[in-house]
């Protein structure tokens, strides 16, 4: 069951003010697509999981070549002194720098107390950086580990992101982002065409990828399956990892083709569900 047919009226990515959010009843995500891009061929590409001390630079390489600006999605835990500096080139290059926690673990299983302090120490950490380099973002993304939240049956996580928002800004300002566009480039066996053609497929039809559950004497995993897309939203939110070279060859042949098809990239702040709009997020 998703988010109540009122409050769905005008949904946007912050949590709504003045709504308590209940456990097990205010969750999925579909009810948070970027539908405004729909069919429009205009994406926003984003990177979760870094940074990584080897890819994630050769992928800022491709991007800087082609001129196009992403959103990376950091687990702050991964910063230290070889990694702040490929951060900071993020924020030099004009790429927005967002949340992806503090660590790579499921929201669900988190307690309250666990929950709150590392969302708040990944916050205070990109903060930090920027502060350090005397730039200023107004816009702080949140993107959850494994999209999990909201099944906590003792707290619900968009309930305590409106909380640190105001001990940080003053204001409701995390923005939290999912995806249109599911890449699949985790999945073992995929290759980098197989991750271009899942952006292209959902963009045009075609063929594409997906994880197949495969139960072998009790074990788990997943195969690749190819599928056809006859329906293509045309535009949207890819998710993608910068910690996997597949991707990051992905990206590079997926910008080698997309000025001759027409495809728009977009940052993420230039999308409707994503705009701040007059608001003005900064850290007390």
């Amino acid at each position: 069951m998703f988010i109540s047919s009122l409050v769905l009226a005008e949904v946007e990515q912050f949590p709504l003010d003045g709504y308590n959010y209940s456990p097990l009843r205010d969750r999925g995500f579909a009810q948070y697509l970027t539908k405004s891009i729909y069919g429009s061929n205009k994406i926003a590409l984003t990177f979760d999981d870094g940074p990584d001390a080897v890819k994630t630079p050769r992928l800022l390489d491709i991007l800087k070549q082609y001129n196009v600006q992403a959103t990376f999605f950091i687990l702050t835990e991964k910063i230290n002194s070889t990694t702040l500096p490929i951060v900071e080139r993020m924020i030099n290059e004009g790429h927005l720098v967002a949340s992806h926690h503090h660590m790579h673990t499921n929201s669900n299983q988190a307690n309250l107390e666990t929950y709150k302090m590392n969302l708040k120490k990944s916050i205070d950490k990109i903060e930090q950086i920027e502060a350090d380099m005397g730039v200023f973002q107004n816009e702080m993304y949140y993107r959850f580990p494994y999209g999990a939240y909201g099944q906590n049956t003792h707290y619900h996580h968009l309930n305590v992101m409106k909380e640190i928002s105001q001990q940080i800004y003053g204001d409701n300002c995390i923005n939290f982002a999912f995806w249109d566009i599911d890449t699949v480039d985790w999945l073992a066996g995929m290759t980098a065409s197989d991750v271009k053609d899942n952006i292209l497929a959902q963009l045009f039809g075609g063929t594409a990828y997906r994880h197949k559950e495969v139960m072998n004497q009790g074990v788990r995993s997943f195969t690749k399956e190819a599928y056809q897309v006859t329906k293509p939203v045309g535009g949207g939110v890819v998710l993608m990892h910068d910690i996997h070279q597949r991707s990051v060859d992905a990206t590079e042949l997926f910008l080698q083709q997309a000025q001759q098809l027409n495809i728009e990239i977009v940052p993420l702040s230039a999308i409707d569900e994503f705009s701040y709009g007059n608001k003005l997020c900064r850290t007390l």
